[in-house]
């Protein structure tokens, strides 16, 4: 079986290209990068100006491949487009008439996030050009028929976030900070990602799959939290709004947590309690 993973040189989709080939397929990166391409491992792929007869034949493509940041795509909303829809959706379109099996990640993002556990089947309603750009490729990819997948996923958290990491610093060094207490995210590690993906992978159906972790925690709460576990005064961590910190109201999440029943039905899947995800990534040496 061969895979290709677009986009092996981000977060996700680099832990699921070394998953994958530690799991001994055979499988092909994808970089916009020419610096990055190595012979017979990587090729040279970008979504800006795809060139989508030049990928390789395969069984699976991952399209990992995304403009994730907000501000960018609030920035730049036509590359957005570009980048998040119009290109993914031209590829998995040409794929999947060759019989090749398609993964588009997507996120909770496509959503309006104003109610907990959201349902994979519930309307879209995500304002956010990162949301929306998302939102219209899963019409279209989904649209494709039965060897189409979204796989959408909520935050994933890292060893080198910055922002997490910077508390952390900080609080250690007793300095104050300040976290939203109105915006909320449902944390996965990357490994709950990657496991999740490669069965998909192999014994995943077409159609929609939701990681998520049980529920949400405010980024305050999280804040705390890590204050609390390095021994810092609770006092040091101060609620602030998003909005007075100039956030968008299309870009503040109440909730993120999604269904996950149906990979759990596959993969016997238990989604993470948000804190549980924190503590297994920041604070551990290492991610089992």
């Amino acid at each position: 079986m061969r895979a290709i993973v677009i986009g092996s040189d981000g977060l996700v989709g680099g832990a699921l290209f070394s998953a994958l080939a530690a799991g001994g397929l055979d499988v092909i990166g994808t970089t916009r990068r020419f610096d990055r391409v190595v012979a017979g491992r990587t090729v040279h792929f970008d979504l800006t100006e795809p060139d989508i007869a030049g990928i390789p034949s395969a069984d699976i493509v991952f399209i990992c491949a995304a403009m994730t940041s907000f501000a960018a795509c609030r920035a730049l909303p036509q590359l957005a487009k570009q980048i998040n829809c119009v290109a993914p959706e031209a590829l998995a379109s040409y794929l999947v008439s060759t019989g090749t099996k398609v993964v588009f990640l997507s996120t909770s993002a496509v959503f309006d996030c104003q109610a907990p556990l959201m349902q994979p089947d519930r309307d879209y309603g995500g304002e956010s050009m990162y949301g929306q750009s998302k939102a219209e490729a899963e019409r279209r990819i989904l649209g494709l028929g039965r060897l189409a997948t979204v796989v959408r996923l909520t935050k994933i958290v890292s060893p080198g976030q910055q922002l997490f990491r910077g508390w952390v610093a900080a609080l250690g060094r007793r300095q104050s900070i300040e976290a939203f207490d109105d915006h909320r995210i449902s944390p996965i590690t990357i490994q709950h990602g990657v496991d999740a993906l490669t069965a998909i992978a192999t014994r995943g159906e077409g159609g929609i799959y939701q990681i998520s972790g049980a529920s949400d925690a405010s980024y305050y709460e999280i804040a705390s939290y890590l204050a609390s576990r390095i021994g810092a005064e609770s006092s040091l961590v101060h609620p602030c709004s998003a909005a007075s910190r100039g956030l968008p109201a299309e870009e503040i999440t109440p909730f993120t947590s999604l269904d996950c029943a149906r990979l759990s039905d596959l993969t016997g899947f238990r989604p993470p309690q948000p804190l549980n995800a924190i503590e297994r990534v920041l604070l551990s040496e290492s991610e089992p």
